[in-house]
């Protein structure tokens, strides 16, 4: 933003020179109203950041296993209704993969404010066991199409799979 104010000032100068005040004065009047606009768009857009903040902080924890819920089976729905090259597959089942580990950080974060200390370290040591048997089991299912086209997809499917699962063992830790 600096480097663009500096070019604005560096090309009003140059054209106050060639144009003399009229035309310095007209060219200050649009940086001003452009500066403006860009404050406006600015401030607009923090406020809807903010409003989203609000809204996600504020949100039902069912509601948001239903919204991810929702998310997954539309994409489980492209990919198995949808003709879909084998790299729009294999990005398909990594969106479906990120989304349930985003969810699960989510809702590790969460029960992290609303376990005692002594029962979030048995989740953590509980997880890091989960952790190793999702590695091994994505590992296994890949083995059979090691270097093929198909392996992306096939490892994010398991892995979303896995994570899919632990996402509602940790919800129920909810009620």
């Amino acid at each position: 933003m600096k480097k663009r104010a500096l070019v604005l000032t560096l090309v009003m100068a140059i054209f106050m020179v060639g144009c003399g005040n009229e035309g310095a004065k007209e060219l200050n009047e649009s940086q001003t109203t452009e500066n403006t606009k860009n404050n406006e768009a600015e401030t607009n857009e923090t406020e809807t950041n903010e409003a989203e903040i609000n809204v996600t902080e504020t949100d039902d924890l069912d509601d948001y296993m239903t919204s991810i819920k929702e998310q997954a089976d539309n994409i489980k729905s492209s990919l198995s209704e949808e003709e879909l090259t084998q790299s729009e597959m294999n990005i398909k089942s990594q969106e479906l993969y990120e989304l349930w580990d985003d969810a699960l950080n989510n809702l590790w974060g969460k029960l992290e404010k609303k376990l005692s200390e002594e029962d979030f370290s048995k989740l953590q040591d509980e997880q890091r066991t989960w952790i190793a048997e999702k590695e091994k089991s994505v590992e296994e299912a890949g083995k059979d199409v090691e270097g093929g086209s198909l392996y992306s997809m096939v490892v994010n499917m398991e892995a979303a799979r896995i994570t899919e699962e632990r996402v509602y063992e940790l919800y129920e830790l909810f009620d």
